[in-house]
């Protein structure tokens, strides 16, 4: 029986191939993190995404780091509260049900301190749902799944929230 390692010799390997592979060797250069802190100081919008699901709060990562905005990150009220003493945001992105508390509750504890915009984010999406995140102070209220659509237009800095279909961010 012959090893299927052994189909082509190095002379049979077509010559598109070696270029291919080297291309798939190259690494991207890393890229720097930065904080919050810094990206203010960078002219860049900061934003805190507040969201105890794993792969909800990696896609929300991505898509706001795509979009142009740094991005810090909680699981939980703890660990939000804490980056909130230590790290400048311009916007709390947060789900309403966490692990350790609700997002209206670090909305109202984190705007004792300072005042801050802020988005909701939640699989809650009934009409009691969206009325007490507003009366909590939330911009506006985000149901999950969120549309990639909307969330730049929820973000903009213009008009922040409340903004037409056409606004860019």
């Amino acid at each position: 029986m012959e090893s299927t390692y052994d189909v082509f010799a190095s002379a049979d390997v077509p010559a598109i191939w070696p270029g291919f592979f080297a291309a798939r060797k190259q690494k991207a250069p890393k890229q720097v993190e930065v904080t919050g802190s810094q990206a203010a100081e960078q002219g860049k919008r900061c934003i805190l995404v507040v969201e105890d699901h794993d792969d909800t709060l990696r896609s929300m990562k991505m898509l706001l780091t795509r979009l142009g905005y740094e991005v810090l990150s909680a699981e939980n009220m703890t660990d939000a509260l804490r980056i909130s003493e230590e790290q400048h945001f311009d916007i709390l992105l947060s789900d309403i049900g966490l692990p350790d508390g609700t997002g209206l509750e670090l909305l109202r504890r984190i705007r004792a301190k300072r005042n801050i915009k802020a988005l909701a984010l939640s699989g809650f999406g009934m009409d009691e749902d969206i009325e007490r995140s507003y009366e909590a102070g939330f911009a506006d209220h985000l149901t999950k799944p969120v549309s990639i659509d909307r969330l730049p237009i929820r973000t903009c800095s213009p008009c922040f929230g409340k903004c037409p279909s056409k606004c860019v961010t």
